[in-house]
């Protein structure tokens, strides 16, 4: 395990992106890892494209991830895996992508209306976005159900952020002990959830 990475965890906003960065960062820190980060929030509106940046190492003099220069991105949702692999991937990244796509303003599965009823383009099949992402010579990528593993271990699809984390974690990439991470779950997740997010990010290291 390397104690250099540089991470970036996208999605949309409202799928708990922030709250996986904060347990990631407080674990990393707890571990005595030298961590920086920076989110990058939506301007505008529910479901938009939120990203962050977490960087671990000696060295480091800016939370922000180099063009090109992610190590692991962990997605969401498939077109944020692709928006963003654009601009930070390369072909050595690992990319752990959610295959369950969400209706955006302007997006669709059928290509009619999107969700305030507003013409729409279609929606890229998940098969599209891997092919995009072949033509940018990103190939190391790892498509996972995670919204449906959510539903399977908690019975919604809340519990996602945990399942990508462990998703994440399983990779073997994040320099932190894995008793930290659990406890920072345990005790950093909201009031009554810990041991249901737990049961989730556990869920995901096994698949």
């Amino acid at each position: 395990m390397s104690e250099e990475l540089n991470l970036i965890i996208c999605g949309l906003s409202g799928q708990g992106i922030i709250l996986t960065e904060r347990l990631l960062v407080m674990a990393l820190a707890q571990d005595g890892k030298n961590v920086l980060s920076a989110d990058v929030p939506p301007w505008t509106h529910r479901n938009a494209l939120t990203y962050c940046y977490i960087r671990t190492g000696e060295g480091l003099y800016s939370p922000r991830v180099p063009e090109g220069g992610a190590d692991l991105i962990v997605a969401f949702e498939p077109l944020g895996a692709l928006q963003v692999s654009a601009v930070y991937g390369n072909r050595e990244s690992i990319v752990i992508v959610n295959d369950y796509p969400i209706e955006t303003r302007g997006l669709s599965r059928d290509g009619l209306r999107d969700m305030s009823g507003s013409p729409a383009h279609s929606y890229p099949t998940i098969e599209e976005v891997l092919d995009y992402l072949k033509q940018l010579e990103i190939t190391r990528v790892r498509v996972i159900n995670g919204t449906g593993i959510s539903f399977r271990e908690t019975g919604g699809a809340r519990a996602l952020n945990m399942v990508m984390l462990g998703a994440a974690y399983a990779t073997k990439m994040i320099p932190v002990r894995l008793e930290t991470l659990e406890k920072g779950i345990i005790e950093n997740t909201p009031l009554g959830t810990g041991e249901i997010n737990l049961k989730a990010f556990r869920a995901a290291m096994s698949i």
